[in-house]
């Protein structure tokens, strides 16, 4: 038994932040046809898949630390869903988002969740309309 226990305490101590991501499409939302990558023309997908690629080669830190990523955590009060996603256990973990650089002139993001190192995609978001911005006049 204490080999058992050993195992589980190593476990319990992984620095997720600093593993790769990886992904998991356990919770995609084909619910929301507005957020379905189907809905997607094909180059725009195939760059999708590009940039998934780029970014399933780095870990938590490199993608909130480093440009052009925009990884970050939801704010669901500054989206236009303000109870978050609709299935509860995708709601039950932490929601983050991340820009698809070179994907629609820089507004596609995709949201979804962060645990134990996977990122649960849940929606593309191609028109940025999920967490609208207002843009600055410089």
């Amino acid at each position: 038994m204490p080999h058992q226990k050993a195992k589980q305490t190593a476990k319990e101590n992984i620095d997720w932040s600093r593993k790769k991501i990886r992904f998991s499409f356990e919770y995609y939302d084909e619910g929301h046809p507005e957020y379905c990558l189907s809905n997607w023309g094909k180059e725009q997908i195939v760059l999708t898949f590009k940039r998934l690629k780029d970014i399933n080669s780095k870990n938590l830190l490199e993608l909130q630390t480093q440009q052009p990523y925009r990884f970050h955590e939801v704010d669901w009060s500054k989206t236009i869903y303000k109870k978050g996603f609709t299935n509860p256990t995708v709601n039950c973990l932490s929601p983050f988002q991340f820009a698809l650089v070179g994907v629609n002139g820089r507004l596609a993001r995709v949201f979804g969740a962060f645990a134990e190192g996977i990122f649960y995609l849940v929606w593309f978001d191609l028109k940025h309309k999920i967490w609208p911005v207002t843009l600055k006049r410089t």
